[in-house]
């Protein structure tokens, strides 16, 4: 169960790259500042993960830090989806999100 937890939580993030992707292709701007907005942002957000969120984070922050940058995330990714016009899908990503590092939790593995 925990493993099914941890890849749910994988997929998860993925999403969040591909809304970031999305949102920057829908900047209302030329083609050119779409195509870099579609690139860039995720980008950027992928390098934050890397550097702060991710269990081999480059660096390490207190559990409760660890865990804000984390909300932070998913929530950025909740808001990217709202703006999109899509807020039930922004509420049910940070909503899956915390359900599932929750279950994770109270399973004995810190997510």
């Amino acid at each position: 169960m925990i493993a099914l937890g941890l890849l749910l939580l994988f997929l998860l993030e993925l999403a969040v790259l591909v809304v970031g992707a999305r949102w920057g292709w829908a900047r209302d701007a030329g083609p050119a500042v779409r195509l870099l907005a579609a690139v860039a942002v995720p980008v950027v957000l992928a390098a934050l993960w890397g550097v702060f969120g991710s269990p081999k984070a480059r660096v390490v922050l207190p559990a409760a830090g660890k865990h804000a940058f984390q909300a932070a995330w998913f929530v950025a990714g909740g808001a990217m989806l709202a703006s999109l016009g899509r807020p039930l899908l922004g509420v049910a990503l940070v909503v899956v999100w915390a359900a599932t590092v929750t279950l994770l939790r109270l399973g004995g593995r810190p997510a």
